[in-house]
Formats: C-alpha cells, structure tokens, sequence
C-alpha cells in the first residue's frame, strides 16, 4: 500500500462513517415505506412513488459522497424540499410518511443541531405551501400523517447531532493536519524516486541551462523571494545585488539585454529569472522564457519549500541525536572511568595500576571524543554568515586540543542559501575534526572566500599528510557527497610543506571584489 493511499483512509475514516449510516437511514426509511405500501389497501398506486423515492435516496447519497471533504448544507434542504414536496402530494401519505423522516435525520448527522432545525422547519413550511397551493380532500388527515415523521425526524436528528457532534469536531481539528500529512506523503514519494528530485541548487541550474538555450541569453540568476520580501539567490556569480536591483528596475530603465521573467506559483509570484547578454528582446523572446520558466516554476518551488522542511527536520534529528549522547553513552563512559580509578587506587599490584591508567587515558580520549562530536551536531550557521560559524568552531577546536588556527575568512554580498552554508560547514568540521584526530599537526589554516553565490574553502594543515581514503570510513566519502549536493568540487592533495589540503570550490569560484563586510584574519591559539 503507498503512502497516498494510507493517508487518504486515514482521513476519510470520519466522512466514511457517516456516509454509511445516513445510507443506512435512507435504505430503512424506504424500507419502511416500502413495507407499508404493500401492506396498505392498494399497493399498486404506491409503486411509482417508491421507485421515485429510490431515485431520490441514491441521488442524496451520491451527492453525498461526491462532497464527502466539503460537506454542503444545501444538498439537505434541497433533499428536504423535494422528499416532502413528493410525499405529500400522493395518496399515499400514510404508507409513504417514513421518508419524511430522513431529511432532518441525514442533517443531525452530517451537518449539526441548527442544520437539523432548519431542515425540520423548512419540510413543515413545505408541507403547509404544497397542501396550501393544492388542497386535496382530507387535508387534516394529510397533515395527521406527516407530522409524526417530522417530529420523530426531528428527535432522532437532534439525538444524532449530539452523538456526532464530537467526530465532526475532531474531524475539523484533523483537517489541516490531515491535508498536510497527504501532501508530505506526496513530495516524500517524488524525492524517493529517481525520475523526479527535489535539489533547488540542481532544479535552479537545470533552468539557467533551459533558459540559456531557448533565448541565448549569456546566462541567468534565479531569485527567490523571502518570506521578509528580500531576494535570495539560487545561482549567480559576483554581480548577484545588481541583478537583483534588476527586478525593481522598471523595464525601460533596466540595463540593456537584461530581462526578467517571474516564476508564478498557484496565487502569487515566489520568484524571478534575470537574464543577461541578449542584444535585442523581443515579444517572442519574452513569450518563450516565461514558458520555460513556467515549466520549471511549480517543481523548483516545491524544491525550496522541500529544502525548509528538510533543513529543519535535519537539525532537530541532530539535536536528537546529541541529546541521546549526551544522556546515554557519554554518561555509562564517564560511570566507567570511575569504576577504573577506583581499580587503580584499591590495587597494591603495580603492572594493573598501569594497566588501569592507560585505560583511563583511552576512556577519557573516547569521552572527549564524543564531546566533540556533540558539538559537531549542534553546531550550525547562525545569522545566516558561514564565516562567524567557521570561526566559532575552530575557536573551540583550538581550546580543546591546543591546535594552532589561522583564519581568513573573507564573506561579502548576501549569505549562501541556507541548505549550502550547512552542507559547507559539514565539509568543513569533517575536515578539521579529520586534521584533530589523524595528522598530528600543530597548525591548521582555514581559509573562506564567498561573495552569496559562489565559494572557495580550503582547510590546510601541517601534519603527517596520507589523508587518502580508508575502509570502513566514509568521511571523504560523505565530504563528496555533501559537495554535490550544493553544486561545488571537492579536492584533497598533499600540502608542499607536509600536510594535507582539502578544498571546496564552486565551478565558477573567484575572490570576491570590494570590501569585505565580514573578513576575519586572525591566528587562534
């Protein structure tokens, strides 16, 4: 069974239910009739009748289960206008006075008290107009024989709002959650197949290429706009800020063979392509790129979205994971060491004392370890700048290990989408926490070069070099991984003073121009 197909019952369940038994209403209530009409004096002429009202019952419950997620009032005073306008108009009222019961009993299920009020009164109204509009003899009979079905109709209908008054509530109070839940199922499902993925970065280079290749524009720069109004850059280079001005520009002003075109969601316009190098835009040439941009629009804004959620789902399994640590195995260490000293210190046997205080070496080796990578969990970007995380996070490293940093960190324009400035500083502790724990180096330099859209990191470090790949461990492998993810390259080679030099580059990668807002060039030790 897929996903889609458990959530749907899930959420059907409730609706489901009381489709059923208003059925199971209508199916008695002619049941009733039926049993009537064939007991009275001439069963025949109450035939027609019954076969109307069948018609009628399978129409109210189709019409039911047509609306079953939006369930609408007038499908029961329509049915209670015409159930009670058919009834009383025949002879045979008296066989036939069962189903005048149905429209106020269906109401007090499907729709509440008030529902079942109006309905109750508006089939007394319509008992008074069509006798009114057409007396037929024995009036007061007909109005004898219709009342006790609206009256029992109206107590069993309040008696069923009451009962139901708890499931429909609970029923709204799901609703949200369960369209949430059918839609996460849905997008669960496409990033889980191959054919369709949910990568912004990658969707975002997939359009510039699309577009380049039906307008020949020199290239493009997809922008993304934030819940606070400003632009974030999906791609781009250097000049990102004056391309963003672009879109506020009015379009005779802009700069000459720039154009933009936006991306239209369902209600609203969530993004923007700007365009450059086209000598002469022309209508046909507008036309084309906001087809393409159309056809890319609906899959990149579910990529952004997807990529909110899962940054967010990421984080509070990480802090998850710390947490569980942090409580459990660092915690039974630190009982082991304790449970280690006491050996050394009640032992009169030298060679166990020794024994004892290497293992105590080893454990608080493995307990500092652990510590670290505690932090390495709940460490992410603050304020949106890599380059205060980096620098955060040798700062400790150094503390703890007396490691000698060197930073230059150099962050200009607006900060790197926020999936890539994670997936950065991953590479970046993978890298420093291999340089800790394997090269036995005495100095490490990190190095950040970043203008919002493309990037140049380098972790160097002076120690025993051989950081080549190593069975059973998957760092290298997950840097590379983590590397694709937001578009970059990943190089480790050896140092030429001894050592081992991992970079991570974008394709387009250079120094960023102008001033840096954020520059930091400093030794930490």
């Amino acid at each position: 069974m897929t996903p889609i197909s458990t959530t749907n019952a899930g959420a059907l369940g409730p609706v489901l239910q009381s489709w059923r038994t208003t059925t199971a209403v209508r199916v008695f209530a002619l049941s009733l009739a039926t049993g009537s009409a064939l007991s009275g004096n001439d069963p025949v002429e109450s035939a027609p009748m019954l076969v109307v009202l069948a018609l009628a019952a399978a129409v109210g419950s189709l019409l039911e289960w047509m609306t079953r997620n939006r369930p609408a009032h007038w499908h029961a005073v329509g049915e209670a206008v015409a159930v009670t306008t058919l009834v009383v108009t025949t002879e045979s009222i008296q066989a036939l006075g069962a189903y005048l019961a149905v429209p106020p009993i269906v109401a007090g299920v499907r729709h509440g008290l008030v529902t079942t009020l109006n309905v109750f009164l508006l089939s007394c109204l319509t008992v008074a107009a069509t006798l009114a509009a057409d007396p037929p003899s024995g009036v007061l009979s007909h109005i004898a024989s219709a009342l006790p079905w609206l009256a029992i109709g109206l107590g069993v209908g309040m008696l069923a709002s009451w009962q139901s008054r708890s499931t429909r509530s609970l029923t709204a109070r799901q609703a949200p959650y369960a369209a949430a839940h059918q839609l996460m199922a849905r997008v669960h499902q496409l990033a889980s197949s191959g054919w369709l993925g949910l990568n912004s970065t990658a969707l975002a280079a997939d359009l510039d290429t699309a577009l380049r290749a039906a307008t020949g524009c020199a290239r493009s720069t997809i922008f993304v706009v934030e819940p606070d109004e400003t632009l974030r850059a999906l791609n781009g280079g250097e000049d990102v800020a004056r391309l963003a001005e672009e879109i506020r520009t009015p379009r005779h002003q802009r700069t000459p063979g720039a154009a933009v075109v936006p991306l239209r969601g369902t209600r609203h316009t969530w993004g923007y392509c700007v365009l450059v190098g086209v000598p002469r835009w022309t209508p046909e040439l507008d036309e084309l790129a906001q087809d393409v941009a159309d056809e890319f629009a609906v899959r990149l804004d579910t990529a952004v979205l997807f990529d909110d959620v899962r940054t967010l789902a990421t984080s509070e399994e990480r802090n998850r994971i710390a947490r569980e640590m942090h409580d459990g195995v660092a915690q039974e260490i630190v009982g082991l060491g304790y449970i280690v000293d006491e050996i050394a210190s009640v032992s009169d046997d030298e060679q166990t004392r020794e024994l004892a205080s290497e293992l105590r070496s080893e454990i608080t080796r493995l307990v500092s370890e652990i510590r670290f990578s505690i932090f390495d969990l709940r460490h992410d970007v603050t304020d949106g700048r890599l380059a205060a995380s980096l620098a955060d996070y040798a700062r400790e490293v150094s503390h703890a290990t007396g490691l000698r940093v060197h930073l230059s960190l150099a962050e200009s324009g607006p900060p790197l989408p926020p999936r890539a400035a994670t997936e950065v500083l991953r590479v970046a502790q993978e890298a420093i926490a291999n340089v800790r724990k394997h090269s036995r180096a005495r100095n490490l330099w990190v190095t950040l070069e970043s203008d919002g859209s493309n990037l140049d990191l380098t972790v160097e470090d002076d120690g025993v070099g051989n950081a080549g790949p190593r069975d059973h461990h998957w760092g290298l492998q997950t840097m590379r991984e983590r590397a694709a993810n937001v578009g970059a390259q990943l190089a480790v080679t050896p140092r030429h003073d001894g050592g081992t030099v991992v970079s991570l580059r974008s394709p387009t990668a250079a120094p960023p121009e102008g001033d840096n807002a954020h520059g930091h060039h400093r030794a930490t030790g």
